[in-house]
């Protein structure tokens, strides 16, 4: 069993499900993140200038067998690709127990 993590900015958050609708995943979750980047220190004196930029984020997830985990994260590293995209991510971890 896969823990398969998908992550990207709103914008993409259409996206983002339909790869798992074309890979026909039986099920995913979703909720909204705040992703921060922070941003080297401004040395201006203005006050102003905040040192941190959130940006409204998608988290998605699901639990599927290793074969379903590969496809998943082909189509997004094809996704990448085709759309020279750096705002969507993705990672899958192992699960070793589970309870269903």
């Amino acid at each position: 069993m896969k823990l398969v993590v998908i992550i990207c900015v709103e914008e993409l958050s259409d996206l983002a499900r339909d790869l798992l609708k074309k890979t026909q995943v039986p099920a995913f979750s979703e909720t909204d993140i705040k992703g921060t980047r922070i941003i080297e220190e401004n040395t201006s004196d203005n006050w102003f200038a905040d040192k941190h930029a959130l940006d409204n984020s998608r988290l998605f997830f699901t639990f599927c067998n290793e074969q379903k985990a590969t496809q998943v994260l082909q189509a997004v590293t094809e996704c990448k690709i085709n759309t020279q995209n750096e705002h969507v991510h993705a990672f899958q971890l192992n699960i070793e127990k589970n309870i269903s």
